[in-house]
């Protein structure tokens, strides 16, 4: 190879390793905007990531500007900081990420990194900063119904039981119920926690059924926490009013799986209503085979809401927070303080 063919094949190849750095590293007004999800795809909040993912997948065949790469978080900080990180080398234009454990460690990553971070399916104090918006809700949203509807056992109830998971999530929830129970004029008699994904709930449950509350409210994360909960109620035959302040049971599928015959209260997102959502739902089963849960809803307006800000001056982050308001099909958003969209929920009664 004569020194004229060498020199050209090195041109080449510079251009060929600028074209893939730029590519990695394209910014967000290029002509593919690219969202990378932290999502547990693995692990007991599974359920969760694979509701998300194809919410967003759905929303896709609409989106021809977007895409998405994926990374496994399995429900756990440690593996979705490692997740999360892993994206940003794919040069990402905005992280969506997944589950209040998990957030609560990313919010922190993206602020020291300075980098975009959308968090859902995240209810715990503390996640909204600077780089963090959350679309979701809060915890005083989980709990307020539990005080407030005409329906609820707790508008008569003077002493509560609480269980909760011990993170910042069930934390973030027991506090409220505190605060709530003050403002209303009610006295929480147990306030206990278990670990989360705790499999054995007869201890705290015998604690619970002592107590002498009058109603008894809990805290959980998954189906596996909220399923076992509810089981060992009806094996000790706590004969109290049950709330879940968590929106699991807000989830049909896992109303399914609880005890037959067994009654309780559950916080519950608009879009699980029988007349919300129909066409999204259609679109959901046709394509999925099954129905989706709110994850989905969620998952899908994301998706459509950074569609909104393609093409805008303005970073993504600034874009969605000039919104101040986002309608889909997880229902009304409404910012609450900047960078924090919060949707409406309401109590059911559930069996």
């Amino acid at each position: 190879m004569n020194k004229k063919i060498l020199s050209v094949v090195i041109i080449i190849a510079v251009v060929i390793l600028v074209a893939a750095v730029l590519t990695r590293n394209k910014p967000s007004n290029s002509n593919v905007f690219t969202i990378g999800a932290a999502l547990p795809l693995s692990g007991p909040a599974a359920a969760w990531g694979e509701n998300l993912k194809n919410g967003m997948q759905l929303a896709l065949e609409n989106q021809p500007n977007i895409r998405i790469v994926y990374e496994d978080t399995k429900g756990t900080p440690a593996d979705g900081v490692s997740a999360f990180n892993a994206l940003q080398l794919k040069g990402v234009d905005l992280t969506v990420s997944a589950l209040s454990a998990v957030n609560f460690a990313l919010s922190k990553v993206a602020l020291d990194k300075k980098v975009p971070l959308l968090a859902t399916l995240t209810t715990g104090d503390g996640i909204v900063n600077d780089y963090t918006i959350r679309y979701y809700n809060n915890a005083s949203i989980y709990a307020i119904q539990a005080f407030t509807d005409p329906s609820s056992p707790v508008i008569n109830a003077k002493k509560i039981a609480v269980i909760y998971r011990n993170d910042d999530l069930g934390t973030s929830v027991l506090n409220i119920i505190k605060k709530f129970s003050t403002q209303y004029g009610k006295e929480v008699v147990l306030a206990e926690s278990f670990k989360p994904a705790e499999t054995d709930y007869s201890t705290v449950m015998t604690k619970v059924k002592a107590s002498g509350a009058d109603v008894f409210m809990f805290a959980d994360s998954t189906a596996l926490e909220g399923l076992g909960i509810l089981k060992m109620a009806q094996q000790l035959n706590i004969t109290m009013p049950i709330i879940e302040t968590s929106a699991v049971f807000s989830d049909l599928q896992n109303r399914k799986q609880a005890p037959a015959g067994m009654t309780y209260y559950s916080t519950a997102f608009d879009f699980v209503l029988p007349n919300n959502a129909v066409d999204f739902k259609n679109e959901y089963v046709a394509k999925f085979a099954k129905d989706p849960n709110f994850g989905a809803a969620f998952g899908y307006d994301i998706v459509n809401t950074v569609s909104k800000c393609f093409g805008n001056k303005n970073p993504i982050l600034q874009c969605i927070k000039s919104m101040n308001q986002i309608v889909g099909v997880s229902g009304t958003a409404n910012q609450v303080i900047p960078g924090d969209f919060v949707v409406t929920m309401h109590l059911e009664k559930v069996n």
